[in-house]
């Protein structure tokens, strides 16, 4: 079959809402799929997509003009994504961090209506404060209309979906993410107390992560007098605020910024817990990764976090993305400190349960469900 995947992603070289569509690709290719991946330039430099090139993935870039008043010129001149390469596939796989994120694709939207091309939206975020206009919410639903399927990363995306759009979703299922490496053992705990790490591991888009709602939390009592440090990592434009505000709440000697690491085991060999602050999210790789390796997390109630996190026993659950709700989820986890190692093997134990799960191979069945419905 020939398999074409789109993905909404640009700004960035690479991301975790990637990873899924990559490893379905690259099994396509393996079982002798032919696979073109309609990405943004911006994708290109990365490992992984060298990678699928080498297996014998072929690459077609979609752009965005840079003077986005000629954009619609552009795009009747020479379309993203016109009925003659949308046409030359089996099936398409749709990749996007929401579904609204449809509309941020010069073209997309257009392509995907015009074409007879079957297709699958993979939908890996979403918020129940997600701003919709209505003709973007329009345009969404005359999408998820014409979809073969509509896959979401977890139950709470796709419940948030049939809110936002009164309609329910053709072919919805669940896919939920797994881990990336399978450990047969967690990582050894690290050395403490006296001082306790606490991890960050987002990217720096504090609209959706929350980072902020660390520092603000850490700076106030009685985080003050307790023996903690926090390291952050990654990468994103919120870098320089987030620093900004280090130094503002006079943190500096507290909170590290360690930059991108693709090394997980550097991550978990020296901290001793996961603080996810997220105001939306899908179900994310690193509270997965974390858990994976023998770490708790405290992660917000959005996204999947509760279908993966169990309060209490391998992690803590805040009501809400507020300085008040985290910060009373995160003292809970501190005067429980002593059984964190403990939760982190319980963590540990679930995560590698759910290994057995490929999310890869199920996204892939959907993706070769929707070519054959068209034969």
């Amino acid at each position: 079959m020939k398999l074409g995947i789109i993905s909404n992603m640009r700004g960035v070289s690479w991301a975790g809402s990637e990873t899924v569509w990559h490893q379905a690709a690259m099994l396509a290719l393996r079982e002798g799929h032919e696979v073109t991946a309609l990405v943004h330039p911006d994708l290109l430099p990365a490992a992984q997509m060298a990678d699928f090139r080498r297996a014998g993935g072929r690459v077609h870039p979609w752009r965005k003009f840079p003077i986005a008043r000629f954009q619609g010129l552009k795009e009747k001149i020479h379309p993203n994504f016109p009925p003659a390469l949308l046409g030359q596939f089996d099936a398409l796989l749709v990749s996007l961090g929401s579904l609204p994120a449809l509309n941020y694709v010069p073209g997309l939207v257009t392509g995907l209506a015009a074409t007879e091309t079957p297709f699958v939206l993979f939908c890996q975020f979403n918020a129940g404060h997600l701003v919709i206009a209505p003709r973007e919410r329009r345009a969404v639903i005359r999408v998820m209309e014409k979809s073969a399927a509509n896959v979401f990363v977890s139950r709470r995306n796709l419940l948030e979906a049939r809110r936002q759009f009164a309609m329910e979703p053709p072919g919805a299922r669940v896919i939920l993410n797994s881990a990336r490496d399978v450990l047969a053992e967690p990582e050894p705990w690290p050395d403490g107390p006296p001082t306790f790490s606490f991890a960050s591991v987002a990217r720096f888009e504090m609209a959706w992560k929350g980072q902020d709602l660390l520092l603000e939390i850490l700076s106030q009592p009685p985080w003050r007098d307790r023996p903690w440090r926090l390291r952050f990592y990654g990468g994103g434009p919120d870098l320089e605020h987030l620093q900004r505000l280090t130094a503002f709440f006079k943190l500096e000697d507290r909170v590290i910024f360690e930059g991108f690491v693709a090394d997980l085991s550097a991550i978990w060999s020296k901290n001793h817990i996961l603080l996810l602050p997220s105001h939306g999210e899908g179900t994310p790789l690193a509270a997965l990764e974390a858990m994976m390796y023998g770490r708790p997390v405290v992660a917000t109630d959005v996204g999947g976090n509760t279908e993966i996190i169990e309060d209490g026993a391998t992690g803590y659950i805040a009501e809400a993305a507020t300085v008040r709700s985290f910060a009373k989820a995160l003292e809970r986890a501190w005067q429980a400190r002593d059984q964190w190692p403990a939760m982190g093997l319980a963590a540990h134990q679930s995560v590698r349960e759910r290994a057995a799960h490929d999310p890869a191979k199920s996204l892939l069945a959907a993706w070769i469900a929707a070519a054959a419905a068209k034969v």
